[in-house]
């Protein structure tokens, strides 16, 4: 990681914010955004996981889905706007843990839900490569939602930084805060996801060697999500575990009690669930 970074002075900072917050027309937001992610690229890194991202999708019945295709992104025909998405161009959505990935989607009590665990790549040399928006500030503050050897990566890069130029960290610090409250904005679906498909599709379209985003989830604080492109799953990813579950009982936080309805005991070679 470099200690040198470009960023936007302070006060210019101040005054995108609220002329972004302004904005009436999408092509407006997106011409602010164009100008700003000139400076700010997210922390791009390639890592390894040992441990499965998740993923839940809400079932029609307890018989769950048949195909593990039906656990992946929806196809392009049937893909609405979502939150880091445009229409007709979907995204694989999962978070790092299941109670944030049932937040995620508005989990109630009797919902049958079906859990897919995916395995990425536990070496860095063939890992996946990500943007993480939002966790220089996180580390910053002393905190890390992905993992504690990119926690202290992180904070090497937070004292060079500090060190060399202040407020050029300050500034950094800013632009990543700005760029997670974009992306995880609770409201954000009252105005169509406009602020955070755009940036989304603007830093994919600007770095087409990422295969995703990584950024706090707008449900569960001090937890992360992760967007993926549909072929780097297909080409990086397979599918650890899948179970179809029942949530029994919703607790504040993000908590949940649930049963196991059906646990998968593999897929046939032609992507069949096996039960």
């Amino acid at each position: 990681m470099k200690a040198h970074i470009k960023v936007i002075e302070l006060n210019i900072l101040d005054r995108f914010r609220k002329d972004l917050s302004s904005a009436d027309s999408p092509e407006a937001i997106e011409k602010l955004l164009s100008w700003y992610i000139e400076s700010f690229g997210g922390l791009n890194f390639k890592f390894g996981y040992d441990r499965p991202i998740i993923r839940a999708r809400l079932c029609p019945s307890i018989e769950g889905f048949s195909h593990v295709s039906e656990l992946h992104s929806p196809p392009p025909e049937v893909t609405s706007i979502g939150r880091m998405n445009e229409k007709g161009s979907p995204m694989f959505y999962a978070s790092y843990h299941i109670g944030t990935a049932l937040a995620e989607i508005n989990a109630k009590e009797g919902d049958i839900v079906q859990i897919g665990q995916f395995q990425l790549p536990n070496q860095s040399g063939s890992g996946i490569r990500c943007l993480a928006i939002g966790e220089i500030y996180n580390a910053y503050h002393g905190t890390s939602t992905i993992s504690q050897e990119l926690f202290y990566e992180i904070r090497k890069l937070i004292d060079k930084l500090g060190k060399n130029d202040i407020r050029g960290l300050i500034s950094y610090l800013y632009m990543d805060a700005l760029s997670a409250e974009l992306l995880n904005d609770l409201s954000a679906s009252e105005k169509n996801y406009i602020y955070s498909r755009t940036l989304s599709r603007l830093l994919l379209e600007r770095h087409p060697e990422i295969d995703g985003l990584i950024f706090p989830s707008a449900k569960i604080k001090g937890t992360s999500n992760i967007s993926l492109r549909p072929e780097s799953v297909l080409k990086k990813a397979k599918v650890a575990s899948s179970q179809v579950i029942e949530i029994t009982k919703l607790y504040p936080y993000g908590l949940y009690d649930f049963k196991i309805v059906k646990q998968a005991k593999g897929e046939n070679y032609d992507g069949k669930i096996i039960w």
